[in-house]
């Protein structure tokens, strides 16, 4: 099959900028597990690789994807700085790292 653009943007071939809305479970130092929604903003595979490009090699990669891929509030508006997400703990930076990875991984978990 030849493929077009209009094929490709028919079938969902280039990312909108709509983030998906994902629900997230973790456990902190209490014990109690917590449920909550976050929302997960899809990346191509251009805005993926500048993602990196300007990082500092010292700086946590895992804090700067979640603070430029996760937003929270209700309509999705709310940033988590570099430095908020710095300081999450490990059980929510992963659940939140496990949404990302299903959403731009065509829902599928590695």
């Amino acid at each position: 099959m030849e493929l077009t653009l209009t094929d490709i943007s028919d079938h969902g071939g280039f990312i909108p900028d709509a983030p998906v809305k994902c629900e997230i479970k973790f456990t902190l130092d209490d014990g109690v597990e917590r449920t909550g929604f976050i929302h997960v903003k899809r990346l191509s595979i251009g805005a993926h690789e500048s993602l990196y490009i300007g990082a500092q090699d010292k700086q946590s990669r895992t804090a700067l994807l979640i603070s430029e891929t996760i937003t929270l509030g209700k309509d999705g508006k709310e940033q988590i700085s570099f430095k908020n997400a710095y300081k999450l703990h490990p059980s929510l930076a992963a659940a939140m790292i496990e949404q990302f990875t299903i959403v731009n991984n065509g829902g599928k978990k590695n």
